[in-house]
């Protein structure tokens, strides 16, 4: 959807929620909100996909309502399959796959992770992703195959770099600089850690990105273990006393407790024990909002290991109670979970097979089965963005048949459609025969062919045949002498997209071609490259007419 194409209410409620969104400000449940009430004023389900998603976003990275952030996100995965907003869609399911790690069911996050990558397949510059391929990564750090995580964060990270419009650029940026960092201390790359930290510092230098940012939990804990591993004690002090100091003052969101987790085992490592026991204390209140059984799990094991440490027999053994009971609680919600999250995905595959079709019929002519122009249009979009993108040659054909209004008059308009139909039939045919060909039906008896990277010869070649095919139909005209038969009339454009070229650009120029056929004789090809006209051979010896 493009927010550009609403009023300016929405436009600008939109610019307060993407400045809120890149500052995490407290305000962006709010604006949300609003976002969403003129969505249902207006009753368009673009927008509140759109602004559902948002909502869902906004309670998954500031909140600790878990229960609101998944009702909202079931929504904004409804409407937005109706609109077929495929980007936000792709949000959806990666947020999806994170809520299912979140409740330790990884097999489905990776479902909804490469669901979402589906998505994404004709989004070349999206953020999407990259954010989903960083996700991806995560699953398997944790599962100790560090080399491909890294693998998923270098390739999330150059895409992520493609769009520096995005509201949380620099944030996203700087947590592919983490994620690096982790993974090389891992691997024990002293040099690429400490590349990765200089990237976060540029970063940190650059007056467009926000000071906030710097706070974050995952950038002061990776400055700060990273610094300590490359031996910088003085730095690593300084991280470790602020980011000490926040993780015990405040209640932290669903997205911060693996960091803070992981934070709190390296306090218990380096001797910090004092303030890993007020960190998971601090932990303990934001699980009680919360309520994933994974989590608490997870918590309690820490203290178990923490007390043990500090030799805190009374805390040792509570820790120990509440982890047996949540090892209990967890063996029994897994089965939940999966069938939970298997549901969800059952019912969105469902969703997407009865919108494939809607979408099919949509998009197809009824008489035809050829494309209808809504096909064409959409089509097209891809294919010149990647004739342009891959400088390759791009072909568009306007073809109608000669004659066609007097045909319809002498025998009537079911006998025209049985015409149309059997030409149809040959343009399917050459479109089933090379995957480069794409035939769609303009209107009336106007059809538009489009030839992806093919040389003039080839398409040529491919428009010779198919004036062949309807000639040899032999389809009385109902005329007399040379235009006893239908024929069609055929005019190409075939050239590498400029920039500024789409489809109807292509179309006037070939519409130009299909004009100097019809003003000299009828049932021939003319090619133009731009303005000019290709002279082509025939395969009966003579030149294409000019």
């Amino acid at each position: 959807m493009r927010i550009e194409d609403y009023d300016l209410d929405v436009q600008r409620l939109n610019r307060e929620l993407m400045t809120a969104r890149s500052s995490m400000s407290g305000s962006f449940i709010n604006i949300c909100n609003r976002l969403l009430r003129k969505a249902k004023a207006v009753d368009d389900i673009n927008l509140l996909g759109y602004a559902y998603y948002y909502l869902a976003d906004a309670y998954y990275q500031i909140s600790t309502n878990y229960r609101r952030f998944n009702t909202n996100l079931l929504k904004a995965i409804e409407y937005l399959q109706q609109c077929g907003d495929y980007e936000h869609l792709a949000r959806c399911y990666n947020l999806l796959g994170i809520d299912a790690m979140n409740h330790g069911t990884k097999e489905p996050a990776l479902d909804f992770f490469y669901a979402g990558l589906k998505y994404c397949e004709n989004m070349h510059e999206s953020v999407v992703p990259g954010i989903i391929r960083y996700n991806i990564g995560q699953i398997y750090y944790d599962n100790g195959d560090v080399k491909e995580a890294l693998s998923h964060i270098r390739a999330a990270y150059r895409d992520i770099r493609k769009n520096k419009k995005e509201s949380l650029y620099y944030r996203n940026v700087l947590f592919c600089y983490c994620f690096e960092a982790d993974c090389y201390m891992q691997l024990d790359k002293r040099e690429s850690v400490a590349k990765c930290l200089e990237g976060i510092a540029k970063i940190e230098a650059d007056l467009r990105c926000s000071r906030d940012y710097f706070l974050d939990v995952p950038i002061l804990d990776i400055r700060m273990r990273a610094n300590h591993y490359l031996g910088r004690m003085e730095e690593y002090q300084a991280y470790s006393d602020k980011l000490s100091y926040l993780i015990q003052k405040n209640k932290y969101p669903l997205d911060n407790m693996e960091d803070i987790f992981r934070i709190c085992r390296f306090f218990m490592e380096t001797g910090r024990l004092n303030e890993a026991i007020g960190t998971i204390k601090n932990i303990e209140r934001s699980l009680d909002d919360l309520n994933i059984t994974n989590l608490k799990l997870q918590a309690a094991s820490l203290r178990v290991q923490l007390y043990e440490r500090v030799d805190d027999s009374r805390e040792k053994g509570k820790a120990l109670e509440d982890f047996y009971k949540y090892s209990m609680l967890q063996n029994k919600e897994i089965i939940s979970n999966y069938k939970f999250f298997s549901g969800i995905r059952k019912k969105l595959s469902e969703i997407e097979k009865e919108n494939t079709l809607l979408q099919k019929q949509a998009e197809t002519d009824p008489l035809t089965g050829l494309g209808n122009r809504l096909a064409l249009n959409k089509f097209a979009d891809v294919a010149f963005d990647n004739a342009y993108n891959r400088r390759t040659l791009l072909a568009v054909e306007i073809l109608d048949v000669d004659n066609f209004k007097h045909y319809n008059d002498t025998y009537g308009h079911p006998a025209g459609d049985e015409c149309l139909k059997k030409i149809a039939s040959q343009i399917a045919r050459i479109s089933r025969d090379n995957p480069r060909i794409h035939g769609f039906r303009y209107g009336g008896d106007e059809f538009v062919i489009i030839y992806e990277s093919l040389r003039d010869d080839q398409v040529m070649n491919y428009a010779d045949n198919l004036r062949s095919a309807v000639a040899s139909m032999q389809i009385e005209s109902g005329l007399a002498g040379s235009e006893e038969y239908l024929s069609i009339s055929q005019g190409i454009r075939n050239s590498v997209p400029l920039e500024t070229n789409k489809l109807w650009d292509y179309m006037y120029a070939a519409d130009n071609a299909l004009y100097e056929v019809k003003g000299g004789k009828k049932g021939e090809i003319v090619l133009l490259h731009k303005t000019q006209v290709a002279d082509m051979p025939r395969k009966d010896g003579t030149d294409s007419q000019t």
